[in-house]
């Protein structure tokens, strides 16, 4: 797997954000990607790329609580939802950020090694891991899991 560090641009954000267990990440992705998306077409909003899933409270290890994982789900969009707050959802401006970014090709339990693999990396540059990880699925759970495709991203200072 490769690594390439990029500047990601500034973008305006749609998600809902929980703290989970990890045995509840399952459920919780699934169908809110499919209750944002929804609301998206409603309001006839433009998605700009891949959904993604963040987490956000990882140690400077990659390791999460996981009786308590917060993590954020949702779209890049063309511009603010206004009305976010009608289905419980949050609408905001992300700035710019360094992030070291990856596509990685396999089961999704599998993805341990190439998520320190990253952090090494952006060690060997003179980053910071910030705690924070996206994660935009490629595939559709219709493809074999070997071969599910996701681009890792890990953000740094």
């Amino acid at each position: 797997m490769q690594f390439e560090p990029i500047v990601k641009p500034d973008q305006w954000i749609f998600s809902q954000s929980f703290t989970v267990k990890v045995e509840e990440i399952p459920q919780v992705i699934g169908p809110t990607f499919m209750k944002l998306g929804g609301f998206i077409q409603e309001q006839n909003i433009k998605i700009l790329s891949t959904p993604f899933v963040s987490f956000k409270n990882m140690d400077e290890h990659g390791g999460l609580d996981e009786s308590a994982i917060e993590m954020e789900v949702g779209f890049p969009v063309a511009e603010e939802v206004k009305n976010a707050k009608k289905i419980d959802s949050d609408s905001y401006f992300l700035p710019s950020y360094k992030e070291m970014s990856g596509l990685y090709v396999g089961k999704y339990e599998d993805m341990t090694d190439p998520y320190f693999a990253m952090m090494a990396e952006i060690k060997k540059i003179g980053g910071k891991f910030s705690g924070i990880s996206y994660e935009y699925y490629l595939s559709d759970e219709e493809i074999p899991e070997e071969q599910q495709e996701t681009i890792m991203e890990l953000v740094y200072e």
